[in-house]
């Protein structure tokens, strides 16, 4: 499916009512609507040479948050322009990038987090759901008994299942 691109303004009914951009907005908000991050957009429209990384990252936010950068977004994005996808190697990435601000800033809790999400994305974790409404009952009644052999005998009472001293 082709991509529209932003030459001016949406095509909207209400144009008129979109607040004018900076030539650099403007190329933030198009870098943004092709799937960057906003750190990513903010340094391939801004001069970001003599910047730390948190500065960059809390001026991306900022933009990104400003209220004519945030209308002309929600704008295009009514409008199916741009691609805006979240892709498995640029989640990774951000996640990565994360870590690492985590890192230098000394939050090891939001460090583990990051890296935890990590690995689930890409799939070094895997969740185990066990599905309860297909049990065996018997199996349920010897994992109870383990725990409490006399919680296990009235359950089986409860249930009209024979269950004898021998089986604890």
């Amino acid at each position: 499916m082709a991509r529209r691109q932003i030459t001016d303004k949406p095509e909207m009914a209400n144009d008129d009512d979109l607040p004018d951009l900076t030539p650099q907005q403007m190329e933030f908000v198009r870098h943004l609507l092709d799937g960057k991050t906003a750190t990513d957009a903010y340094r391939a429209s801004y001069s970001t040479e003599n910047m730390l990384a948190n500065t960059i990252w809390s001026a991306a936010s900022r933009l990104r948050s400003d209220t004519k950068v945030a209308a002309w977004l929600a704008t295009a994005r009514m409008a199916n322009l741009g691609s805006a996808k979240v892709t498995l190697e640029g989640h990774v990435a951000e996640l990565e990038r994360l870590r690492e601000i985590a890192l230098g800033s000394g939050n090891v809790g939001a460090a583990v987090q990051a890296e935890h999400l990590r690995g689930k994305a890409t799939g070094h974790y895997v969740e185990q759901i066990r599905d309860v409404t297909e049990t065996d009952p018997m199996k349920t009644l010897e994992e109870l008994s383990r725990l409490s052999p006399e919680l296990a005998r009235k359950l089986a009472e409860n249930e009209g299942i024979a269950w004898g001293e021998t089986q604890h």
